[in-house]
């Protein structure tokens, strides 16, 4: 801008001087007027901050807004101190147990805006740097931990990660905010197995709850005939509502009792034993049809 408002100027003058033509040499030495104007002032964004270069040496850093400076003596250096976010990967890494793992995270980082300077002037690209140091400090994480661990540990894994990362940024000027492993992928044949072997946790859970039920219902029944044992009227009343409730549920279906069954109740002769299935029978019928008439009623 600084030359192209001399060369304005001076186009300007020469116009002016041999052509006579004031009106061109004005419109030429106003535009070159502006440029070396211009050309003296730039402009910071609120989320940038600038470093000043004078004769190659650092001089200050600014903030936004409109800032001067004196070109070709001064060079200006613009950084984004917002938070940026970087996907880095360890790909097909053997854990300590000897697992191949790839695992996929994300870093958050921002420059520090006082220490602006150390994020230009101490490294070259701390975009790529900082992007290299996190994948290696993520290889060495997964190098000395177990599998269980890194499924079971993530956040242990993110605040140790993280950490490191900081030390190394840190004369970087760069604030490191958050370490996030996001996914770990291991090969389809481990996954298979694993998957089988979690079956077989589960199976083997539940057989084993299944056996304690068992135990528990037969400490029940054992309970139950001391008492029945103590008390035979309970136990033939007890027996007499079992064959009640399986003549309500089945119907006109035919029960074969056994005559122990019967002579326990009281029930030892043939007749006697008709007439039992057959009030027993009503019974069950009366009961199901005031249930009907019920329902009815309540459907009006």
């Amino acid at each position: 801008m600084f030359v192209l408002g001399i060369i304005a100027v001076v186009i300007g003058i020469i116009i002016g001087s041999s052509l006579e033509n004031m009106a061109v040499s004005i419109i030429f030495t106003i535009l070159g007027i502006i440029s070396i104007i211009a050309s003296f002032l730039f402009i910071i964004k609120q989320y940038e901050r600038s470093i000043i270069l004078r004769l190659g040496k650092y001089n200050r850093q600014v903030g936004p807004g409109m800032r001067t400076r004196f070109p070709f003596i001064e060079i200006v250096l613009v950084v984004d101190i917002r938070e940026k976010v970087r996907e880095f990967k360890a790909e097909r890494m053997l854990t300590k147990d000897n697992v191949p793992v790839t695992i996929d995270a994300i870093l958050r980082y921002k420059i520090i805006e006082d220490r602006a300077k150390d994020a230009i002037l101490n490294v070259e690209n701390f975009n790529e740097m900082i992007k290299q140091v996190s994948q290696t400090t993520l290889r060495n994480n997964i190098g000395s931990s177990v599998f269980q661990d890194i499924l079971s540990k993530r956040e242990e894994i993110n605040q140790h990660v993280k950490s490191i990362i900081s030390q190394e940024a840190g004369s970087w000027g760069i604030e490191v905010t958050g370490v996030e492993v996001r996914q770990v992928i291991i090969p389809q044949e481990l996954e298979a197995a694993m998957s089988m072997q979690a079956q077989a946790e589960r199976e083997k859970n539940a057989r084993i709850t299944y056996g304690e039920s068992e135990v528990l219902v037969a400490k029940k029944f054992q309970e139950a005939s001391k008492v029945y044992a103590d008390n035979p009227v309970a136990y033939a009343l007890r027996q007499s509502n079992m064959l009640y409730e399986s003549i309500k549920v089945q119907g006109n279906t035919i029960v074969m009792i056994p005559s122990e069954s019967l002579n326990s109740m009281g029930f030892g002769n043939l007749a006697m034993t008709v007439a039992y299935l057959e009030n027993t029978k009503k019974a069950a019928k009366g009961k199901t049809e005031e249930s009907g008439s019920s329902s009815s009623e309540t459907t009006e």
